[in-house]
């Protein structure tokens, strides 16, 4: 099966992820979108993850979800937690997970958002303190290309 590849362009200013996310979304008829971020080493072991993470989501009903992971995983051990998590409900509290950069995102969530330049965290924000941000746990290793520290210890492992 040949797949499509469209090439959207974000424009002359940068957007941010919130603001690059909901410019694909104005391209887009669908309604759903995965994201995944290009700074994390994606490999096939994170497929079952993320295939286990959409039947959440539709299964749910939900309007968002990010893959985390317990921050023990992280290659780098500088990583603090983003999260805590209960039920899948991520909170403020006992911040012991990490986002991976991995997220399914329904194209409501932007209603109220303009093309312009923001950060996704300003939507995780309104989600966390409304106790609607929802996270999936992956068991894989996370990997993420933080610095050129990790970059060099990176090549000299591997």
């Amino acid at each position: 099966m040949k797949e499509k590849i469209e090439i959207i362009s974000d424009g002359n200013k940068i957007l941010g992820t919130g603001g690059g996310i909901l410019n694909l979304i104005n391209s887009s008829g669908e309604n759903d979108f995965l994201v995944l971020n290009p700074d994390t080493f994606w490999n096939l072991n994170y497929l079952s993850s993320i295939n286990q993470m959409t039947d959440f989501y539709f299964n749910r009903k939900i309007e968002n979800i990010l893959l985390i992971v317990d921050k023990k995983k992280s290659y780098d051990p500088r990583f603090k937690g983003d999260f805590g998590v209960n039920d899948n409900i991520l909170n403020k509290e006992k911040k012991l997970y990490i986002y991976t950069g991995c997220q399914i995102v329904n194209k409501k969530v932007f209603d109220s958002y303009k093309r312009e330049n923001f950060s996704i965290s300003d939507i995780w924000k309104k989600k966390l303190d409304q106790n609607i941000l929802y996270g999936f746990e992956s068991t894989e290793k996370f990997v993420h290309l933080t610095d050129l520290e990790i970059y060099n210890k990176l090549l000299k492992n591997n």
